[in-house]
């Protein structure tokens, strides 16, 4: 009983992340490279604002991987926050440690890190926008800040190998929680229908 739905609740879960950070990128990305586009069209600009111009987002989204990666147990190895090779800026070097769901945990938490921690950090600065009464000084780094780790929260392709290595951990433990939720709490799926068939 409710095995389909908890199994969609656990696939939902487990690509909401990786989705957000795509989302973000994509959206960014393209308004930054209409933007610069407008004022060069060789796209140089856009690679240099977004290569040299916002490198603290970099430094940002490389000490997330390290961060998650020590965090779950993981043994950190390198972190180079610059490293110029193709498309990379910076990389984290790390190995995985323990039984297969300590390791699934690392490989994925330390690979969706910069958007969890991107996202915490723009809700952050933005509080600390509307709360706090900067001098223009602070509020040119705040929003700086806030620019550099909005153009940066996203996952690459590495990234995401290392996110799918760890799922299938996580799509066990996601289904069994929605299928326990979902069998004592039926009206909930109820409500979620409801919002779809509204929309």
């Amino acid at each position: 009983m409710y095995i389909k739905e908890s199994a969609i609740a656990a696939v939902a879960l487990v690509a909401v992340i990786p989705l957000v950070g795509f989302a973000v990128n994509y959206v960014v990305t393209g308004i930054l490279q209409t933007l610069f586009s407008l004022i060069s069209r060789s796209g140089g600009l856009y690679l240099f604002f977004a290569n040299r111009l916002t490198f603290a987002g970099v430094i940002w989204h490389e000490l997330s991987h390290a961060l998650f990666a020590f965090l779950t147990g993981a043994k950190v190895e390198e972190i180079s926050l610059y490293h110029k090779e193709g498309n990379h800026l910076g990389y984290v070097k790390f190995r995985p440690r323990g039984i297969w769901p300590a390791q699934c945990v690392q490989l994925s938490l330390s690979a969706c890190a910069p958007v969890i921690m991107g996202i915490l950090a723009l809700f952050g600065i933005h509080a600390a926008l509307r709360s706090l009464s900067l001098p223009v000084w602070g509020v040119v780094i705040a929003v700086y800040l806030f620019v550099s780790i909005l153009v940066h929260m996203d996952m690459s392709p590495e990234d995401l190998k290392s996110y799918i290595k760890g799922v299938p951990f996580f799509l066990i433990v996601f289904f069994v929680l929605a299928l326990v939720y979902i069998s004592g709490h039926p009206e909930a799926l109820t409500t979620v229908k409801g919002w779809f068939m509204r929309s």
